[in-house]
């Protein structure tokens, strides 16, 4: 943590931070008057390492580290220095490996199943069963429409006009 003014005026403002590890000591985050030198990084952290800008804003500094490996362990260090005075911190960070993760790693010479293959199949059957059913399905509407349900009304009338002719003679 550090003193900050609500106002965010960046441009005193230095973060220097650094992981001491078995492998060495890597530049983890820069910033220098305000701005971030992604360049003074060392290759080991370049593209793994974020800064929280919400939480500087209020005087803190949280920096995540991605795809973590073992030899990222040790002794992070962070150094910071506003117009308003100096903090320094440090963490230590162990990362291990679990036993399956490391066996997973192992190349293996049997083929996985093509599963992507298998999706797409299923896709294309069930959209055929689909387009299938529509067709179906405009084919009976389009039958009753033209030709059932006149017959069936045609012969109700004829048979109505029959039995009201019956009836007048009785």
């Amino acid at each position: 943590t550090f003193t900050t003014r609500t106002q965010g005026n960046w441009k005193n403002l230095f973060i220097y931070c650094e992981a001491n590890t078995d492998h060495g000591v890597f530049v983890l985050y820069h910033v220098h008057d305000g701005v971030e030198f992604p360049d003074s990084q060392d290759d080991q952290f370049s593209g793994r390492v974020q800064s929280d800008k919400d939480v500087l804003r209020e005087g803190r500094i949280r920096l995540h580290v991605s795809r973590l490996r073992t030899e990222d362990s040790g002794l992070y260090l962070c150094d910071v220095k506003t117009e308003d005075g100096f903090n320094s911190g440090r963490c230590r960070l162990n990362v291990t490996a679990a036993a399956d993760q490391i066996q997973t790693q192992i190349p293996t010479l049997t083929p996985e199943p093509e599963r992507g293959r298998w999706i797409i199949i299923i896709i294309f059957m069930t959209l055929g069963l689909i387009a299938a059913l529509m067709v179906l399905i405009i084919i009976l509407i389009i039958w009753f429409r033209n030709n059932r349900p006149k017959k069936y009304i045609k012969n109700i009338i004829i048979q109505v006009s029959q039995l009201r002719h019956c009836a007048a003679h009785i």
